[in-house]
């Protein structure tokens, strides 16, 4: 990933990434991010830049808690994205051998209220 932090431009659409990584995995699932992953969603039309969150507690089970928001210019960038089937088909095989560390729910919209 470039090392460059990208400036929070406005965004009109957000997708959030939460996910859990079991005691041992964060090693194999942040390389696995931070190695091309991250950069690749970041270089689809409209994503304007990525912030990574460490969630303040870990889940019941002792697994760490982590975000990735995605700030994006439009609706239809989002769903240009999610219409992209052999792209979304790479990273579940690439995710395949991080299955047992990472557990993974997301959700997008747009903004509704800010101050």
């Amino acid at each position: 990933m470039e090392n460059a932090v990208r400036p929070l431009r406005d965004a009109k659409f957000f997708l959030v990434v939460r996910f859990w990584v079991a005691p041992g995995g964060e090693q194999q699932v942040f390389g696995w991010l931070q190695g091309g992953h991250i950069a690749e969603v970041l270089r689809q039309p409209g994503f304007l830049w990525v912030r990574r969150l460490k969630l303040a507690e870990p889940d019941a089970t002792g697994w760490s808690g982590h975000a990735m928001i995605y700030g994006i210019d439009s609706r239809a960038a989002y769903d240009r994205y999610m219409a992209n089937s052999a792209l979304h088909a790479k990273f579940k095989k690439e995710r395949g051998p991080l299955e047992a560390k990472m557990r993974i729910e997301r959700f997008a919209g747009e903004v509704d209220f800010a101050l």
